[in-house]
């Protein structure tokens, strides 16, 4: 590991080009002679694409701070080029939550002046959002204004590189959020067996987003939520448990291998005495 890291932010006007770009660069690990170490990617819109590259250095000319007035995420539409210390990269997208703090106000100059650097930080907004869950303060105003109620769209998923572009020419079409974080992964040892959450032998994309939809007309909670369940399960993708899920039954245990969770369950709760991993990802959501 060296002291700094040097970020290049690759803009791209179409997502065919940026996944192309994204399974070389994890192929062949260089750009332009330069080693390639990290990477990951921001879609604000369907012309608006980035791919943010970085590489260990042992020096910089400069470094940026984005843990007060400067937003991150804002950064890459505005610089080809820039250097953080280690730490800050690590910690990069915590102050705004990726983008999430705008939710909170918290990306007006003022508000950040004010907050510091103490309170710009992800666990802060964790407490915040603990608080609305309880109360639903915000949620009773925003009725009271006439607002259409809200689904939240939580979600991280993985589908194929191969298959990247379809979920995100979807996404872009039918789930009004942006931006949304795009991230490469591999199963280090190919022979390796996660039975309950398998992988192929491939290059996957995971993609993050994590706000909420106004719904329309007609429209239900958890709409939208089961549209991307089942665009990722054609996909041939596979979505992480830690937010909510729609899931029918028969469906999550046949994603989820049901009968090898059986097995787990059955070793270490012979008494089933704790709920089952649908009870608590589906039904208890």
């Amino acid at each position: 590991m060296k002291p700094f890291v040097a970020l290049r932010h690759l803009r791209f006007r179409e997502p065919a080009a940026l996944f192309a770009e994204l399974e070389r660069l994890c192929s062949e690990r260089t750009l332009g002679g330069q080693p390639v170490d990290f990477v990951d990617g921001t879609v604000f819109s369907r012309n608006e694409l980035y791919l943010t590259v970085g590489t260990f250095v042992d020096q910089a000319p400069q470094v940026s701070d984005y843990t007060w007035t400067e937003i991150y995420y804002r950064s890459l539409q505005t610089k080809a080029e820039d250097f953080l210390t280690v730490r800050d990269y690590l910690w990069r997208w915590d102050t705004d939550w990726f983008w999430c703090s705008r939710a909170f106000g918290a990306q007006k100059k003022w508000v950040r002046r004010i907050a510091g650097r103490k309170f710009l930080r992800s666990d802060v907004y964790w407490k915040i959002v603990a608080f609305e869950r309880r109360t639903r303060v915000n949620a009773r105003i925003e009725r009271l204004r006439g607002r259409p109620p809200r689904e939240d769209v939580v979600q991280d998923i993985e589908v194929p590189i191969d298959r990247a572009e379809e979920f995100c020419e979807f996404f872009l079409r039918e789930i009004p959020i942006s931006p949304f974080w795009i991230c490469p992964l591999r199963q280090r040892d190919p022979s390796a067996e996660w039975p309950l959450y398998s992988f192929s032998d491939s290059l996957y994309v995971n993609f993050g987003f994590w706000s909420s939809v106004a719904l329309a007309p007609g429209q239900a909670d958890g709409d939208h939520n089961r549209l991307i369940e089942r665009v990722v399960d054609d996909l041939g993708g596979r979505k992480s448990l830690y937010s909510t899920a729609f899931y029918s039954e028969d469906d999550f245990w046949r994603l989820y291998n049901g009968p090898a969770y059986e097995v787990v369950k059955k070793t270490y709760d012979p008494d089933a005495r704790l709920l089952d991993l649908y009870a608590k990802c589906v039904r208890n959501r």
